[in-house]
């Protein structure tokens, strides 16, 4: 009896595992939604964001490009690519620059080359991984990247 019900508990298991498996499969992968986005560097605005234009190519990486501006000739430019690893972490390589009038004497913050954004959480965007401004001191820059 003991061997029937232990066979009968393997066969059902192995049946839901694979079943449940083969569910999981087909779910389809979620994709980066192609069109505008809103773009923001919170010490221009998280109110007034910029726009950012993301679009599919052919190899499946992204291309995104956009802005945003504010007061006193404050902004944050993006151009370059992304590659999805998951829907909630993408590579992007470019160039990030941002400008704020009170931080790093008002010079530009230029990145140029290979950085990661994450959504974390329940949040709704992306944001910068590296996030040190240029400036140092501990100042970052919360570059952020909208579904």
């Amino acid at each position: 009896m003991k061997k029937l019900f232990f066979g009968t508990t393997c066969v059902l298991s192995l049946a839901f595992s694979t079943s449940f498996a083969q569910h999981v499969a087909k779910q389809p992968v979620k994709q980066i939604r192609e069109g505008k986005h809103n773009f923001t560097l919170q010490w221009i605005s998280w109110d007034q964001p910029g726009k950012v234009q993301i679009k599919k190519q052919r190899d499946g990486t992204y291309t995104v490009k956009g802005e945003q501006r504010g007061e006193n000739g404050d902004f944050v430019t993006i151009d370059g690519t992304l590659t999805m690893v998951t829907f909630n972490e993408l590579i992007f390589k470019g160039k990030i620059q941002t400008r704020y009038a009170t931080v790093n004497k008002g010079e530009v913050c230029d990145k140029t080359g290979t950085y990661h954004f994450l959504a974390k959480g329940a949040r709704k965007y992306w944001r910068l991984q590296e996030m040190d401004n240029c400036e140092g001191n501990n100042v970052v820059d919360y570059v952020d990247i909208y579904f």
